[in-house]
């Protein structure tokens, strides 16, 4: 297949998503990387810098197309990037477009105004899912997954280092559950941003006037239609909370943030790997969770490392893993104290459920399994030759 995939340049995507399309698909895969925008529309510069990459892109898809060396485009864009006319235009050259969105808990509407010249949309979490069908019916669920290849190179058989670790950024719900960790007891290992002083943290807000103006102009209405209040008042206070400061959380080993490569080998050689699926927000002196949960790249990386994961439960786990069996999940601040105590001193029924995840993940959850299915769909819609 020759392809052009037009992506930002994320390692996540390189380790993830152009290296199976590079091994198990293309003949050519052309690469068009972008910087992301979401958080740029305020500047000038940012805007100028868009239209001139979007008409690189345009320029790029002609010349492919008329040398016959284009059979699809992928991408992993939102509006912010991709501008309606551009989307228009490469529509217009009759080869397949698929747009792959992999945060649809919170950022489900920002390819509504470009969806409709995609023949396929595909999403990584079905939340929110039937809103984005009312702008394109055409869509594939397409969960993410893990690279094997990459995490069994990488992983560590040293055996284990870290009693308990999390690997994530800094953000308020994070730290209360880890605080609450410590307070009983248990001592994580934390890699990330914005942790401590060494690394700035990503948990910060600019009130931007021009992308104020623009989300409302543009995805207000839809959101309200979809979500109701809570489209307003869920955005303000995630907002308004970027305002406050913490001090440093005593307790947990703080380290910078790791590689790519360093992950399967953290993920493999701690008895227990956290995993948060709820971002939350905080006001005052209490932590609120959002109760907006999605299944994350993480889900399916610890497990293909080898590494046993207590996770927050989210909707869509029991699809992927058998909980209890080939990873162990929690809903509760005391239900993940109680488990944590229990796996801590239980290290064989933790053997056995990282174990058997680890079998779960091969047999079902690499991204060859994704873009296999995804494919043989575009095939079934006439989109592709079979």
């Amino acid at each position: 297949m020759r392809l052009l995939a037009v992506l930002p340049p994320e390692s996540w995507m390189e380790v993830n998503i152009l290296s199976t399309l590079r091994r198990y698909y293309c003949d050519e895969l052309h690469v068009m990387h972008y910087p992301g925008g979401m958080g740029n529309l305020g500047s000038k510069a940012w805007r100028t810098t868009r239209e001139e990459l979007n008409e690189r892109l345009i320029r790029l898809a002609l010349a492919l197309k008329k040398d016959g060396r284009l059979d699809l485009m992928f991408f992993m864009v939102y509006d912010d990037f991709l501008l309606v006319e551009t989307a228009r235009r490469l529509a217009e050259l009759n080869v397949p477009m698929v747009n792959y969105h992999v945060d649809m808990a919170f950022q489900w509407y920002r390819i509504i105004r470009t969806a409709p010249y995609f023949h396929v949309l595909a999403v990584a979490q079905k939340t929110n899912a039937e809103h984005l069908a009312f702008y394109n019916s055409n869509i594939e669920w397409m969960p993410m997954a893990a690279n094997p290849e990459f995490c069994l190179e990488h992983a560590s058989s040293r055996g284990y280092e870290h009693g308990i670790s999390f690997v994530g950024s800094f953000n308020p719900f994070r730290r209360a559950l880890l605080a609450d960790c410590v307070r009983h007891g248990f001592k994580p290992t934390v890699y990330g941003r914005g942790w401590n002083g060494s690394s700035v943290s990503p948990y910060r807000f600019d009130w931007d006037a021009y992308k104020v103006v623009h989300d409302l102009w543009f995805y207000a209405v839809p959101r309200w239609k979809a979500e109701g209040a809570q489209s307003l008042t869920g955005a303000l206070r995630r907002k308004w909370s970027r305002s406050v400061a913490f001090d440093e959380l005593p307790g947990p080993e703080f380290r910078p943030p790791c590689t790519d490569e360093a992950l399967p080998a953290i993920f493999r050689s701690s008895k227990i790997n956290l995993g948060f699926s709820d971002t939350g927000w905080h006001g005052n002196d209490a932590v609120v969770p959002s109760r907006n949960l999605q299944c994350r790249l993480r889900d399916f990386e610890v497990p293909m490392a080898g590494g046993f994961y207590l996770v927050q439960e989210a909707p869509d786990h029991a699809e992927y893993f058998k909980p209890g069996e080939e990873i162990e999940t929690w809903s509760e601040p005391e239900e993940l104290i109680d488990k944590l105590s229990y796996y801590s001193s239980n290290i064989a029924a933790a053997e056995r459920i990282r174990e058997a995840g680890h079998r779960r993940a091969m047999s079902s959850h690499t991204w060859r399994h994704r873009f296999d299915r995804l494919f043989h769909r575009v095939q079934q819609r006439g989109l592709l030759p079979c």
